[in-house]
C-alpha cells in the first residue's frame, strides 16, 4: 500500500511552441557554455531566455505571447532540465588553457611522424567509484521535518577506463579493490570477469599495477586486434601524468611498439577524453 501527502497536487498546464523551443536553445547553449568552463549565475540564465524569446519573436508573427523570465519560470525550468547550483572548486581555476590549447598541434605532430591511424590511437584514465556512498542531499514531503542520518560509507574501488579513437575496440577496463577475493567473488575465475581484477590494501593502481596492466593485459589485446585487422603492430597511447603512471612504460619489454603521450599537467578536465563523458556515461 502506498501514500501520498496531503499537499501533493497533479497540475497540468498548456505551454506555447515558442516557449517550449526556447528552452531547448536555452538548454543547448547552457551545455555549450560549460564545455568552455564559463560559470552561469541565475541571472545571465534568465537575460539569456529573454534574449532567445525576443528572437523567436521577432521572426515569427504568430508568436504574441509575452514572457519576463520570472523566478518561478526559472524553478520549473531547473526541474525540467535537471539544473542544479554549485560551488566552483579550485580545480578548474588551476587548468592551464594555454597548454590545452597547444596539445592538439603536438598530438597532430605525433601522430603524423609515427603515420598512426585512428584504430591504434589510444586513451585511458583513471577514476575512484565509490559504491557504497548513499546521496548526501535528498527531497521530502513537507509533512516531514527531518530525516535520520546515517554514516558515511567510504569502501571504494578504482577503475581505469579507455577507448580508442576509432571507437571500434573498448579496453577492458582494470579495476582495483581493497580485496583479492571478496566474499561474493568466491569460487568465480577472475579471468571470466569483465575487468582485469587487481588488488591492493588502499585500492589504489600503484606503479607496480600499471607495469602489469600495461604489459600484460594492454599490448597483448592490441597486438591482437592488429592481427585481426592487418594492421602495423604499433600503437599510440595518450594518458594524463598522474604518479602511478610509469614514465618509462615505453621503454619496458613488450610484444609491441607502443608510444606513450602524456597530457600536460592540469589540462585534463580541458582535453582528456575520458573525461568528456565517457566516465560518467560508464
Amino acid at each position: 500500500m502506498t501514500s501520498t501527502a496531503s499537499s501533493a497536487k497533479k497540475i497540468t498546464c498548456s505551454r506555447s511552441y515558442a516557449l517550449v523551443e526556447m528552452e531547448k536553445r536555452l538548454s543547448i547553449w547552457i551545455n555549450d557554455e560549460l564545455e568552455r568552463n564559463m560559470p552561469l549565475s541565475q541571472a545571465i540564465l534568465m537575460e539569456k531566455a529573454k534574449s532567445i524569446y525576443a528572437h523567436f519573436q521577432s521572426q515569427d508573427p504568430d508568436v504574441m505571447e509575452s514572457f519576463a523570465a520570472s523566478r518561478g519560470w526559472f524553478d520549473r525550468f531547473k526541474k525540467r532540465y535537471n539544473l542544479y547550483n554549485l560551488k566552483i572548486t579550485g580545480e578548474a581555476a588551476s587548468v592551464d588553457t594555454g597548454a590545452a590549447a597547444a596539445f592538439p598541434a603536438s598530438f597532430k605532430d605525433v601522430v603524423d611522424r609515427g603515420s598512426y591511424p585512428p584504430e591504434v590511437v589510444f586513451n585511458v584514465n583513471e577514476t575512484r567509484l565509490f559504491w557504497k556512498r548513499m546521496p548526501s542531499r535528498t527531497f521530502i514531503s513537507r509533512e516531514q521535518k527531518r530525516v535520520p542520518g546515517f554514516k558515511v560509507a567510504k569502501k571504494r574501488l578504482t577503475l581505469l577506463v579507455g577507448g580508442k579513437a576509432s571507437g571500434d575496440f573498448p579496453i577492458k577496463p582494470l579495476l582495483v579493490y581493497h580485496s583479492q577475493t571478496p566474499r561474493a567473488m568466491r569460487g568465480i575465475s577472475k579471468s571470466s570477469l569483465p575487468v582485469v581484477w587487481k588488488a591492493n590494501r588502499k585500492a589504489w593502481i600503484t606503479r607496480d599495477i600499471s607495469t602489469q596492466w600495461f604489459t600484460d593485459h594492454f599490448c597483448p589485446s592490441v597486438q591482437r586486434y592488429c592481427w585481426r585487422k592487418g594492421l602495423e603492430e604499433k600503437a599510440l597511447l595518450i594518458m594524463d601524468n598522474a604518479a602511478s603512471h610509469l614514465t618509462n612504460l615505453a621503454e619496458l619489454p613488450t610484444c609491441i611498439a607502443v608510444e606513450i603521450l602524456f597530457l600536460p599537467p592540469n589540462t585534463t578536465l580541458l582535453i582528456q577524453p575520458m573525461d568528456q563523458g565517457v566516465i560518467a556515461t560508464f
